[in-house]
């Protein structure tokens, strides 16, 4: 069940504070806590700002021991924040901040593993391991984070180049993506992804909404120098930069189904920002379930049913005819043609998850059983309704 007081509050600075570099930070708030990612110089007054009604966080998840990214610590732990990080990042972070080396009761950090799940508050987190290579060494134990709160999942993840991990799965279909992008063009010696990388990273992982900051574009300057390149060539404002990305989504075709946004200090997201469906539905509707599906069902002019499904990494689409509707579930016949014979359909919704079974015979093509949210399941629900419950079993 998605609550109404989850909230996220950007706490990033701009690159002219801290001589030139930018600070990436947000706060996420649910159920009273206060659950903040990193804290670079600046991000305490950044969040003073705020009309959070929490100051102080309850916890703090830190990426990496980059001072741009730990420098507030000492100000925003002392009400014995828990500092959760691997054990490279404690580590690093107490060479450079010796304060927080001291011995304190209960302990100020709390070590994590990259892949393990843990929890903090009412937040169920994972970290994935992170390479930021670049001009600067990479630093060990840097990771980004996927936070999971009343239904809704969240991924911080800037400072990377390349994720650690084999199951990129866990960073699919984010209802927030807030990702740190240093240039336009791609520049591997920034240590981090490019606008443009970004827009892979977005399509591949299905994210509903994307905020990029920490741009700086000075590495861009060095695309001037070559005759054919076509990009950006030097830093954009946030206005030029959120135009390019508009363009771009615009000519590739992708307009209206991937939003990314250019982030600025304060801009806070909830999901009630989600736009909610009114009016008729079309014949086509789409639903996100809440692990690593997205399924569509369209009524087609002809009278069949068309099912897609996919994830992260297979995309399946079949076709059904004879469609007949009965108590939310909807069966389809096979397709028959003079060599093959397609599979068929049993679709039903029962509260929070829908049950998608195509079988050939007695052999699955797919079987699953879907959670999805409330606001789904009554859309889906609905659709079936409106198109299918004339056609009675």
């Amino acid at each position: 069940m998605v609550s109404e007081d989850l909230h996220v509050r950007i706490n990033g600075v701009l690159p002219d504070v801290d001589n030139g570099a930018a600070n990436t930070s947000l706060s996420v708030f649910y159920q009273g806590f206060h659950l903040l990612v990193d804290a670079g110089n600046g991000v305490e007054q950044s969040i003073k700002k705020g009309d959070s009604g929490k100051y102080l966080p309850d916890a703090i998840l830190v990426t990496h021991a980059r001072r741009q990214h730990i420098r507030d610590l000492p100000m925003l732990t002392r009400e014995n924040a828990k500092v959760y990080c691997t054990p490279e990042c404690s580590k690093q972070i107490t060479q450079m901040l010796p304060s927080l080396a001291t011995s304190s009761s209960p302990p100020l950090f709390s070590p994590i593993n990259p892949g393990t799940p843990f929890e903090v508050g009412p937040f169920s987190v994972i970290s994935v391991a992170a390479d930021n290579a670049g001009d600067q060494p990479a630093l060990p134990g840097s990771v980004v984070y996927i936070i999971r709160a009343g239904g809704r999942k969240i991924v911080a993840g800037w400072d990377f180049l390349k994720l650690q991990t084999d199951d990129e799965s866990i960073l699919w279909n984010p209802d927030l993506l807030v990702l740190g992008t240093e240039t336009y063009n791609d520049h591997p010696s920034t240590g981090m992804i490019s606008i443009s990388e970004a827009y892979n990273i977005v399509r591949s992982w299905k994210a509903k909404l994307c905020y990029v900051l920490h741009y700086s574009g000075e590495k861009d300057r060095e695309d001037a120098k070559n005759q054919w390149h076509r990009g950006p060539q030097g830093p954009l404002s946030p206005d030029e930069l959120q135009k390019a990305i508009d363009d771009h989504l615009r000519v590739s075709g992708r307009e209206g189904k991937f939003v990314i946004k250019v982030a600025k200090e304060g801009m806070t997201w909830n999901p009630q920002d989600i736009i909610e469906e009114e009016g008729p539905m079309g014949p086509r509707i789409e639903i996100d379930a809440l692990d690593k599906h997205i399924f569509s069902i369209e009524k087609m002019q002809d009278g069949k049913v068309a099912i897609s499904i996919e994830d992260n990494i297979n995309s399946l689409t079949s076709e059904f005819v004879n469609p007949k509707f009965s108590e939310n579930s909807l069966h389809g016949d096979a397709i028959k043609s003079m060599m093959t014979k397609g599979p068929e359909l049993d679709l039903s919704v029962s509260g929070n998850t829908v049950s998608i079974n195509m079988k050939k015979g007695k052999k699955p093509v797919f079987a699953e059983e879907l959670p999805v949210s409330d606001k789904d399941s009554k859309k889906l629900t609905r659709y079936l309704q409106e198109y299918f419950a004339a056609l009675t079993s």
